[in-house]
């Protein structure tokens, strides 16, 4: 209650918040003790646990849906005067702080959230009565990253939100330097010299100057506490600071300044692309191996695109930030340029890739069920997939039917201690982390899984991905099937099958081929020109089995 009372003394005050300056020891103290003792925790649905407090919080979130934001506030802070022990007091404490979380919003369209890929962005640095000027710089982001093609392309595999946050000052961080040694402190204490400290800021975000140019870096924790308000995510964020210069981009947050860097950091945050720009006179002491990035100029990850000629490419010394060394793939891209410039064609590969890592080319199939029983001589459901839809090309669809495979037995469970331990489904952050934690845990003298994710990192838990798709395995035995498209209402256009009349007795396999060609309209050749994991195609089968009268199961599909 006293840590509360000393924060709402702040705000009520107002003197900081319009002076811009650093809000009193006690109230520093009060919000840091805060952050250290809460936990989030979400409330509870308020129709299975009505009351004062549920209606209170209620009209809150009301409030905040208006955007009516100081009253929203004032709202919480009445449900936590009068019932401080709700189990809705958390989430109201956490949405009327001095940094505090005001809402969600959807950018432009949503799809399944289960089916897309969900990227919040979020501001630091906007005071609560700056959300109007907050909202426009969402809108300025945004369309940065989507001028670029590959966003612009695919826009339709992202779910965008925009997470409004208050903060209570607008500020970045500056680094605090190393402490000195004695004998300095010493030699300054005698000339009487007065050191100004680095400036501190509470902010939503915690933004940091945190690179050796002031580049702004996000706490990662605070971004990781705001996304959890997004039922399903994929702990990707775009951040940008008010007050910040360049950027920093990794662990699945893209932190920006300057509206022009979104595009180069999402680049590092997303895609997990290195810089090719270089500006380190040295050499790297070990060796790098990236998508855009090699100190193999001999075999490059690129050497696919030499191999094809492709205009552009080549084999250019200096990147990942070394002048010598490291070998990059293009004289100009976004990953060198800062932003100013598109991907080149060997991030853009990289880029779908990534893309189809997260979403299948598959959006929705009927009939759901993967088991379809009918009698000899009924008509067959219509077996229909939507595909997903790129900005200016179309997927391709295939129709193949076959006999069913025979099942001789269940096939064995995954043992989650194999030796195989999956890392094609893990990016070479991830790997390090990985091979970290088995050589610490082989020192401690522990066994660990050699299955799964290297270690319960906040940004990857709850992340969604395909890890390989069904391009390159041979596709089942059978006859092609024509198709037709058809609109369907609320859904859009879907591709049927034409399934012959009169299927034999027995079990039949219909399987659906969908693949990205990925070649846009205007592109001159496709941007993906190596597939090792199969990613651009996906399938869907469905077992049909024709039974004579009679002998239909009681709760078949139909």
């Amino acid at each position: 209650m006293l840590r509360r009372l000393l924060l709402r003394g702040c705000l009520l005050l107002g003197i900081f918040a319009l002076s811009g300056a650093s809000m009193p020891l006690a109230c520093v103290h009060a919000e840091e003790e805060g952050q250290a003792e809460r936990a989030f925790e979400r409330a509870p649905d308020p129709q299975e646990r009505p009351g004062p407090d549920a209606d209170l919080f209620l009209k809150g979130l009301e409030q905040q849906r208006r955007r009516k934001w100081t009253s929203a506030r004032r709202t919480f802070w009445k449900l936590l005067d009068r019932h401080p022990d709700s189990p809705y007091a958390p989430e109201a404490d956490d949405r009327s702080g001095p940094n505090a979380f005001l809402g969600i919003t959807p950018m432009g369209p949503i799809g399944p959230q289960e089916r897309r890929i969900d990227v919040a962005l979020m501001a630091d640095g906007y005071r609560i009565k700056e959300q109007a000027k907050c909202d426009k710089a969402f809108v300025g982001q945004l369309d940065v990253l989507l001028r670029e093609p590959l966003y612009k392309e695919y826009r339709s595999y992202f779910n965008f939100w925009q997470f409004n946050l208050a903060s209570e000052d607008k500020g970045v961080d500056e680094p605090v330097p190393p402490e000195a040694d004695e004998e300095l402190t010493a030699r300054l204490r005698r000339r009487k010299r007065k050191k100004r400290g680095p400036k501190q800021y509470s902010t939503a975000l915690d933004c940091k100057a945190a690179g050796p140019q002031g580049q702004v870096w996000a706490n990662p924790r605070r971004v990781w506490h705001y996304l959890q308000y997004l039922q399903d995510h994929d702990s990707l964020a775009i951040v940008f600071a008010q007050m910040g210069r360049l950027g920093m981009g990794g662990m699945g947050i893209a932190t920006t300044g300057p509206r022009g860097v979104v595009v180069h950091e999402f680049g590092h945050a997303f895609l997990g692309l290195l810089d090719e720009y270089a500006n380190n006179p040295g050499e790297p002491q070990g060796f790098v191996n990236a998508a855009n990035a090699t100190t193999n100029p001999g075999n490059p990850p690129w050497q696919h695109f030499l191999d094809a000629k492709v205009p552009g490419v080549g084999v250019y010394e200096g990147g990942a930030t070394f002048k010598k060394g490291v070998w990059r793939p293009a004289p100009g891209c976004a990953m060198n340029s800062g932003g100013g410039s598109a991907y080149c064609p060997v991030c853009l590969e990289a880029g779908v890739l990534r893309i189809y890592e997260r979403v299948s080319p598959i959006d929705e199939v009927w009939p759901k069920s993967a088991d379809v029983q009918i009698v000899a001589g009924e008509e067959l459901p219509e077996f229909r997939v939507l595909t997903m839809k790129p900005a200016s090309h179309s997927l391709k669809v295939r129709w193949i039917l076959g006999p069913a495979p025979v099942v001789t037995k269940p096939p064995e469970e995954e043992d989650e201690d194999a030796d195989s331990p999956g890392d094609e489904r893990l990016d070479p952050f991830e790997k390090r982390l990985r091979r970290l934690r088995r050589a610490r845990a082989a020192k401690e003298g522990k066994a660990t899984k050699r299955r799964g994710l290297p270690t319960p990192i906040g940004w990857r838990l709850g992340t969604k991905r395909r890890g390989r798709g069904t391009g390159g395995t041979p596709l089942p035995k059978g006859r092609r099937v024509n198709q037709r498209t058809k609109r369907v209402k609320d859904v859009g256009v879907v591709h049927v099958a034409r399934m012959p009349i009169g299927l034999d007795v027995g079990r039949h396999l219909l399987t659906a081929v969908v693949w990205d060609p990925a070649k846009p309209a205007r592109a001159k050749r496709p941007w993906v020109l190596k597939d090792d994991r199969g990613l651009l195609e996906d399938r869907h089968q469905w077992i049909i089995e024709v039974v004579e009268p009679g002998q239909q199961a009681p709760d078949a599909q139909k």
